[in-house]
């Protein structure tokens, strides 16, 4: 194997790019061949604010917090004399640069005096910086140096507190990334007479028409009131404008809102990275979902910091009250992007059918994140199909026992658990899905006992326990089609039914009384079975969205249902019979004689 003195100087450099300031040092003491390209990456990068880049970075290129006290000395004694100041490319000045201390002067007397020739500057403003700019001499000297060289000399990396007079400080068309978080009392001041957030709009928008050479934009900022989308729509109109002109653009970034959380900044087209934090409203939404992003290959939406008061708490006061305050319960219908190969979003703060739109329209998506997306849709899926049936398994257990009365009351033959379930599946399960039959019977069974308990008084003395035989009846006849009866159809047909079939009433009094407990046991045990399937079942569905295969809900149910199925043959089977009653039957204790 060939030493690694042999690689090329570039090659060692590139090596550099991945490794600490520390650990690049100790790199270039091994050996005295590898020093000069380790010198020259060390001095390459030159930073006045602690590094949240690079762990065990060497104090006297990178100040760290134990150093960040003594920047003058270390600017003094490490920079000014220095031989490595002409391979420094990118210096981070943080706030030095505009600073009112001496290390000002002293770090803009090296860029004036070409010492320190960097092709990339970072530097930060913060309000005092700003409403004392007057006395600031230093800041007028950064102004005029920017403006002395070209794009290629020189890019400038901004970050600001304030949201005005930035063209004051520095030639916005060398600023190549521009990064805002301001606070309330960031913006410009106005007399009582003035429009603020307008105006403050129109602060941003005349330094976005300058800086037209952005790559990189961040917003984050506070808002200490609220107010209606019409009092800045012009404004905001302005500002899309000025975006829109930025075709040099690159990463947006928007945390929490933009001015307004109706308002949806379509990016230009440029833009290839979309990072979004936002507090939207419907509109917002709608509007994203509609806007094609045309280059945008990496999209990500990072989790608000506001719990779900806070969140529509935010939200309340710009919006009117029937607006939703709550993302997941937002409705999408489409989504336009289509290009996308990176999405990354928490499920809690977007509506529920975001990832799936995305997962189908975009056919790019890496497949790291084509999996995240199709577990996401797979536990969505399951858990909406699944909440349907759980809603309803109080209801459904009542049906199943009608089904089974009218069973037994037709056949003489006791059925088998596994022949109850199966009923109970096919009917509760895929009866509802395909056509609603527990809906129905609950419809059916409130109009028969809405009857029934307007002929209770003029049936109960005589005829008490045929009163819920004519409600069981009359259930099964409106599920059938029947229309409606009237209070003294009802009461004959309850006389009927005890003077020419008592019989078939005192078999439904026995499996009335006596039926609901062990058919609650068989439907527990199968929900046992059905549930202990649930994550294999979203194994199983995540691996068919991943695939592109469609699954709709009776599929779903069918597979599930025949899986727990097959579990509960693994149990024995028992016969569920009430022949074997002995004894006075409810009947014979409750009904008289004439």
């Amino acid at each position: 194997m060939a030493p690694i003195t042999t690689l090329s100087p570039e090659l060692l450099l590139s090596i550099t790019e991945y490794i600490s300031s520390r650990d690049i040092l100790n790199f270039g003491l091994s050996c005295k061949s590898l020093f000069p390209v380790c010198y020259r990456a060390l001095w390459s990068h030159l930073g006045l604010t602690p590094s949240t880049k690079k762990k065990g970075t060497w104090p006297g290129l990178q100040i760290t917090h134990r150093f960040k006290c003594k920047v003058r000395e270390t600017i003094e004694n490490f920079w000014v004399n220095s031989p490595g100041l002409v391979y420094t490319k990118h210096v981070e000045f943080g706030k030095f640069i505009c600073g009112d201390g001496d290390e000002a002067s002293i770090l803009m007397q090296l860029l004036e005096d070409g010492k320190l020739s960097p092709r990339c500057i970072d530097f930060s403003l913060s309000i005092s910086d700003i409403t004392s700019m007057d006395q600031r001499p230093v800041i007028k000297r950064l102004k005029k140096y920017t403006e002395s060289k070209s794009l290629k000399e020189l890019k400038a990396q901004l970050y600001s507190e304030a949201g005005y007079s930035l063209s004051a400080t520095v030639d916005l068309a060398k600023v190549t990334k521009l990064t805002f978080n301001i606070s309330s009392d960031g913006y410009r001041p106005v007399a009582e007479t003035e429009e603020r957030v307008p105006r403050r709009i129109q602060d941003i928008t005349a330094i976005l028409r300058k800086a037209i050479n952005l790559r990189y934009f961040s917003w984050k900022a506070e808002t200490e009131r609220k107010y209606s989308f019409g009092y800045i729509s012009e404004e905001l109109k302005d500002l899309q404008e000025a975006f829109t002109s930025l075709q040099r653009l690159k990463t947006l970034k928007i945390e929490n809102y933009l001015f307004h959380p109706s308002f949806f900044l379509k990016p230009p087209d440029s833009v290839q990275n979309l990072i979004l934090n936002c507090l939207g409203s419907t509109e917002w939404w709608n509007d994203f979902s509609a806007c094609p992003l045309t280059n945008v290959i990496d999209l990500r939406f990072h989790r608000p910091l506001l719990s779900g008061n806070s969140y529509s708490n935010e939200l309340r006061g710009f919006l009117g009250n029937d607006d939703n305050l709550f993302p997941d319960t937002i409705k999408i219908e489409k989504i336009a992007v289509r290009n996308l190969e990176t999405f990354l979003c928490p499920s809690e703060a977007v509506p529920q059918e975001l990832g799936f739109h995305i997962l189908k329209g975009n056919p790019k998506l890496k497949p790291e994140y084509k999996l995240e997306l199709s577990n996401g849709e797979a536990k969505r899926f399951v858990k909406k199909h699944y909440n349907r049936f759980k809603s309803n398994w109080g209801l459904s257990k009542s049906y199943l026992e009608d089904l089974y009365i009218r069973h037994y009351l037709n056949n003489p033959d006791p059925m088998t658990e596994l022949e109850v379930i199966e009923m109970y599946c096919q009917m509760c399960f895929m009866g509802e899905i395909e056509n609603g039959y527990v809906t129905s019977w609950d419809n059916a069974s409130k109009r028969a006992t809405d009857i029934g308990e307007r002929c209770k008084a003029d049936l109960e003395e005589r005829f008490p326990n045929y009163i819920k035989y004519g409600i069981h009846h009359y259930t099964l006849e409106f599920m059938k089609g029947l229309d409606d009866v009237d209070d003294d159809e009802f009461k004959k047909e309850c006389i009927r039914l005890y003077e020419e079939d008592d019989d078939r009433g005192r078999k439904y009094f026995i499996a009335k009384s006596l039926a609901g407990e062990p058919l609650s046991a068989m439907v527990n045990k199968f929900r046992r079975a059905f549930d202990s399937l649930r994550k294999k079942i979203v194994k199983d569905v995540a691996e068919d969205i991943f695939k592109g295969s469609d699954t709709d809900e009776k599929t779903l149910m069918s597979s599930w249902i025949e899986r727990a199925m097959a579990q509960l043959q693994d149990f024995g089977v028992n016969k569920l019979s009430l022949e074997d009653v002995t004894g006075e039957t409810p009947h014979g204790d409750e009904t008289t004689g004439d």
